[in-house]
């Protein structure tokens, strides 16, 4: 979800008025909006990502009632592909490609080290997940 953040910062760019920078920004914001339907057009309820997700696309997925979790380790999503019948999904573009994973709960909880832990509960398989999420800084 961060590859298509533009970074303003980092680039130069050669326009002849403010205004055409805005223009730049929103036809990102406009790919952003267009990735993040794609995403949610798969029917999901959670999106788990391993990087940074951003503001624009978290509020997507909110506004379209997708859980979004980010800086997730790629063994923790990997393992929980397995646990729950889902696979890894990179491309959004055919959702009738992909399977979809189920769980029964999916909750946050703190240890002391303060380092948020992800559980799933899979009834019917009756294994339990605990997937680490770390958090950059």
């Amino acid at each position: 979800m961060d590859s298509d953040k533009i970074k303003i910062w980092g680039s130069r760019v050669k326009v002849d008025a403010l205004s055409k920078v805005a223009e730049i920004e929103e036809a990102e914001k406009d790919k952003m909006r267009v990735k993040c339907k794609k995403i949610v057009d798969h029917g999901i309820n959670v999106f788990i990502n391993r990087q940074l997700i951003y503001n624009l696309p978290e509020q997507i997925f909110a506004e379209a009632g997708v859980m979004a979790i980010e800086h997730a380790d790629f063994d923790g999503i990997e393992r929980l592909a397995a646990v729950t019948g889902g696979e890894v999904a990179s491309t959004f573009d055919h959702p009738e490609l992909i399977t979809l994973g189920e769980c029964e709960v999916i909750e946050e909880v703190c240890s002391c080290l303060r380092t948020p832990i992800m559980k799933s509960w899979w009834s019917e398989k009756e294994l339990f997940l605990v997937l680490k999420m770390y958090y950059s800084g």
